[in-house]
């Protein structure tokens, strides 16, 4: 009997031993759960902002063959506009912008203390227009592309003056907005600057056949003529709404 007791008590001795041992193989594992990821609101969309400088004075319209005492005509060679786009594939884009047009403005005048002349010419448009892109790959950092848009294009031609002579008088005025079909062709390349900026230098082709552009004919009335035709190299800077 003293024996069985001491063979107990020995066995209950060492499992109290090794109880911390086994305790600690046999650990709970925890179970971690994978971080959330989160979506991507907006992805493909952009903001874009473009200045052009016109190569061609598409509103130099002026026909005055009586000599002046002062006369001005000034064509602003710049240009520029703001819109959004949306990258539909790697290589196809599209962008909504809206555009506006300087023109030009002309004044003369005339007085020789008989007759008393005057008139002047104001020619600006504004443009909304639809374009797609196709970017032809991307070489050294550089992607080329081409492009073609269409639109409507608001000119406003403003034309008023007066002629006061002996024999009579002769005033006039035309302030008549008009809304005409127009179309760009573009071509250029653009350079991602960083993530989200991209830097873009073009060539656009932007022509409304049908605008109409106002021209005084000397201090004796007015011309409306149809056509505007703006050849414009642009520097531009997209950037993607990530």
């Amino acid at each position: 009997m003293h024996l069985l007791a001491r063979a107990a008590a020995a066995t209950a001795l060492g499992l109290f031993v090794c109880s911390p041992a086994m305790a600690a193989d046999y650990e709970p594992i925890l179970v971690q759960q994978a971080p959330e990821v989160p979506v991507e609101v907006g992805t493909g969309w952009y903001l874009r902002g473009d200045l052009g400088y016109e190569l061609n004075k598409s509103f130099k319209d002026v026909n005055f063959t009586t000599t002046t005492d002062s006369f001005s005509d000034h064509e602003s060679r710049f240009t520029g506009s703001v819109g959004f786009g949306y990258h539909f594939t790697d290589w196809l884009r599209a962008d909504l912008n809206l555009g506006y047009l300087p023109g030009n403005k002309v004044k003369a005048s005339y007085n020789d203390g008989i007759t008393d002349a005057a008139s002047s010419v104001d020619n600006s448009a504004w443009y909304a227009m639809a374009n797609v892109y196709a970017d032809l790959g991307t070489y050294m950092g550089l992607t080329p592309y081409i492009g073609a848009g269409a639109g409507v294009l608001r000119s406003n031609p403003q034309v008023s003056g007066h002629n006061i002579d002996p024999s009579g008088s002769l005033y006039f005025s035309n302030h008549s907005p008009d809304y005409s079909f127009a179309y760009t062709l573009d071509a250029g390349l653009s350079y991602r600057m960083t993530q989200n900026v991209s830097l873009d230098l073009g060539y656009q082709y932007l022509s409304a056949p049908d605008a109409k552009v106002a021209q005084a004919d000397d201090f004796t009335g007015y011309t409306i003529k149809k056509g505007i035709h703006y050849h414009q190299i642009r520097v531009g800077l997209r950037y993607d709404l990530w």
